[in-house]
């Protein structure tokens, strides 16, 4: 199951996957550094390339890629202003705290770290080859340290794990920000396997002539794949990839607050959209799923009196035990809805 919805922003080249595309849709050229001047077939092929992508499993992605890659080499650099590859977990040996490493946090090969602002592994110049790479301002750096900490807050009371971390970075009007959480299923009986990747790019766009008026922009792509194994029924699994963005605007107003309006603001769209996504995954991806399984009929089974087959009962029975696991993965409430 793959499903992309609303229209999508490219923030830094990071932490994005792009929505159905056309030939139209391809830039020619431009001032983006992925961006060249490129031929008509080229321009195909990246068409063609994210077409499929939107319709492979998402667990698939790198290998897809790769393949891609062997046809037309060009396809490496020019998909990804386009592709969300899958979160990495990394440990910072000087805070002894885990972050996730991304295209966001990423240069010169290696991967800044919220909790200390260090790059691991460090690079191979030390650290006059380290202050050249890539850091936020000292105003974002004191920001950057504030979301994370309450962005790990609340990763525990709505996930109860996983890992966290928030990246900051300037731009023109204001900055943007990339908000990740990586949950991985904990070892229960009967599954295999399962992830939940939440990937929340903020755009603050800071009006010079409008100092009170800020202006925000949210794409939020959530990544979960579960598998459930019953060796005596069935093999059930559930990969979902969901795009959604929205928009909102702030007035800052007489109380003005400073930066914290920004977490307050961002931090309310966050919640906003993971719940209606938690929402949708339930009661529109995971429902369809269930009814097609309990359709499938063999006609070499004439036991059935319903025409439903045991190995489709089974996979049936198992969709129920999906959800109850990928609520395990990613709490939908602090109240512990998954329980139910």
């Amino acid at each position: 199951l793959a499903t992309s919805g609303g229209g999508q922003a490219h923030v830094k080249g990071c932490c994005q996957r792009a929505p159905e595309v056309s030939m139209a849709d391809v830039p020619s050229g431009g001032p983006s550094p992925f961006a060249q001047t490129r031929t008509e077939t080229e321009k195909k092929q990246i068409a063609a390339a994210l077409g499929l992508l939107q319709r492979l499993p998402p667990k698939d992605l790198e290998a897809n890629i790769q393949t891609f890659t062997k046809i037309a080499p060009h396809l490496e650099q020019t998909l990804e202003p386009y592709v969300s590859r899958p979160l990495q977990v990394k440990r910072d040996s000087e805070q002894n705290r885990y972050f996730v490493a991304c295209e966001c946090n990423c240069d010169g090969g290696s991967h800044r770290s919220p909790w200390s602002g260090k790059y691991f592994p460090a690079p191979a110049g030390g650290d006059a080859e380290e202050e050249k790479l890539a850091r936020p301002s000292e105003r974002l750096r004191i920001l950057e340290e504030s979301f994370n900490e309450v962005f790990d807050a609340y990763k525990t009371g709505y996930y109860e794990g996983g890992v966290s971390s928030v990246y900051l970075w300037d731009m023109d009007e204001g900055f943007g920000g990339a908000f990740l959480i990586h949950k991985e299923l904990p070892v229960i009986p009967s599954t295999n396997s399962g992830v939940w990747d939440a990937i929340h790019v903020v755009e603050v766009r800071e009006s010079a002539s409008q100092t009170n008026l800020t202006e925000y922009m949210l794409t939020t792509s959530v990544r979960t794949y579960l598998q459930v194994v019953d060796a005596s029924k069935s093999d059930t699994s559930l990969d979902a990839w969901v795009t959604r963005t929205v928009e909102s605007r702030s007035s800052r107003g007489k109380k003005a607050m400073g930066d914290d309006i920004h977490l307050l603001h961002i931090g309310r769209m966050i919640e906003e959209m993971e719940i209606s996504i938690r929402q949708s995954l339930d009661s529109v991806y995971v429902a369809k799923q269930r009814e097609v399984l309990h359709s499938c009929r063999l006609p070499e089974d004439p036991d059935e009196d319903d025409g439903v087959s045991g190995a489709a009962k089974a996979g049936a029975e198992n969709v129920p035990n999906a959800a109850e696991a990928a609520a395990a993965a990613a709490a939908s409430s602090p109240t512990k809805e998954q329980e139910n």
